[in-house]
């Protein structure tokens, strides 16, 4: 992440719609000692909770 609490962060996403959940979770990740992760039934809930932050993305 770019600003805020969580500057330095990772966000790992994992597509799990063929999986258990049948569903998309949003890992964010601060080394190897944090991590949040959130589950979300549809794609369009990730990516509307993605609006939330600023984000700096890796090519």
């Amino acid at each position: 992440m770019d600003s805020g609490d969580n500057t330095g962060w990772e966000i790992h996403f994992v597509d799990d719609t063929q999986g258990e959940t049948g569903g998309f979770y949003l890992i964010i990740q601060s080394g190897d000692s944090v991590a949040y992760d959130y589950w979300f039934e549809k794609k369009e809930y990730l990516d509307n909770q993605l609006l939330d932050h600023n984000i700096k993305w890796n090519s």
